[in-house]
C-alpha cells in the first residue's frame, strides 16, 4: 500500500462533482443513520447546534461539518490536502454555508487550536495511521476540546466483512485508492482512550445493511462507470442494535 501522504491526497479529491451533486451529498447523508446519531447526541449534550465550535480533522469535503452549519454551528475545517480544502470550499459554497478552511497536518495541530471547541470530528481519518501516530492523531481530536467537549471519531470497523473482502479485492486489482488503511475494533479504540485519559465513550455505527453496498455487483458498475442516481426523495435510514458491532463505519463518541 502507498504511504498516505499530501500529494496523493491532492490526488484523490481532483475531481470536481456537479453543484446539483455536491447538493446531493449533503441529502444522502443527513439521511444516512450515522449522522441522525450524531445529531440526537449533540442535541443531548447542547440542545442546539447554534453557535457550537465546531472542527473536523483531516475533513476532505467536510460533509458532516457542513451538515453541522446549516443547523448554526461554527465549522473549522483543517486538512494537509490543498485539494481537499478546495473541495470544500466548494461544497459549502455550493450549500450557502462558510467555514474556516485551515492547511495543515492533523498531526501537527497549530498551537491556537487546544482547548477551544466544543466538538471535535473525523471521518476517515485516523485509519491512515500506524504506531504512535495512531494513538497521538486521536488525542489530538481530544486536545482541541474545551472541558466537556465531545468527539466523534468514524474509522472502518475490522468487523466488518463486506469492506474488508472488498478492500482485499482491491487491493490485489490495483484499486485501492486510498494509501495504507487499518481498520479498527472497539477494543482498540478503547484501549487508546485509556491511555490518552478519556474515561467517558461509547461507540455506535452507521448501516450494517448498507455496508452490502461495497460487494453488490450492480452498485459497482455504476460506481465504475460514473453512473450517478441523484434521487432527491430519499428515505430515512433505519439502524439495528448490530450497527454499533458489525457495521461498516464504527464511530467513537468521547466526552472530554
Amino acid at each position: 500500500m502507498k504511504k498516505s501522504t499530501s500529494e496523493l491526497w491532492d490526488k484523490f479529491w481532483t475531481d470536481t462533482p456537479t453543484t446539483k451533486e455536491d447538493v446531493f451529498t449533503l441529502m444522502k447523508e443527513e439521511s444516512g443513520i450515522r449522522w441522525q446519531r450524531i445529531e440526537k447526541i449533540v442535541l443531548q449534550e447542547f440542545g442546539d447546534f447554534k453557535d457550537l465550535k465546531v472542527i473536523e480533522l483531516g475533513a476532505g469535503t467536510g460533509t458532516n461539518a457542513a451538515l453541522m452549519a446549516k443547523k448554526g454551528a461554527k465549522i473549522t475545517l483543517l486538512d494537509y490536502s490543498a485539494s481537499a480544502l478546495e473541495r470544500a470550499r466548494e461544497l459549502f459554497e455550493r450549500n450557502g454555508l462558510s467555514a474556516e478552511f485551515i492547511k495543515q497536518d492533523a498531526l501537527s495541530l497549530p498551537t491556537n487550536l487546544p482547548n477551544k471547541f466544543d466538538i471535535c470530528m473525523s471521518f476517515g481519518l485516523v485509519e491512515h495511521f500506524w504506531g504512535v501516530k495512531r494513538t497521538k492523531i486521536i488525542k489530538g481530536h481530544f486536545d482541541v476540546l474545551r472541558k466537556g467537549g465531545i468527539a466523534f471519531i468514524s474509522v472502518p470497523n475490522k468487523y466488518n466483512l463486506p469492506y474488508r473482502i472488498f478492500k482485499f479485492v482491491a487491493e490485489h486489482t490495483g484499486r485501492w485508492r486510498v494509501g495504507e488503511e487499518y481498520p479498527f475494533s472497539r477494543g482498540e479504540l478503547r484501549n487508546i482512550c485509556q491511555q490518552i485519559g478519556i474515561i467517558d465513550c461509547s461507540f455506535f455505527g452507521d448501516s450494517l445493511f448498507s455496508s452490502f453496498d461495497f460487494i453488490n455487483p450492480f452498485k459497482l458498475i455504476r460506481k465504475a462507470y460514473g453512473i450517478n442516481n441523484l434521487n432527491t426523495h430519499m428515505k430515512r435510514e433505519k439502524g439495528t442494535f448490530l450497527d454499533s458491532h458489525l457495521s461498516y463505519a464504527l464511530v467513537l463518541y468521547g466526552r472530554k
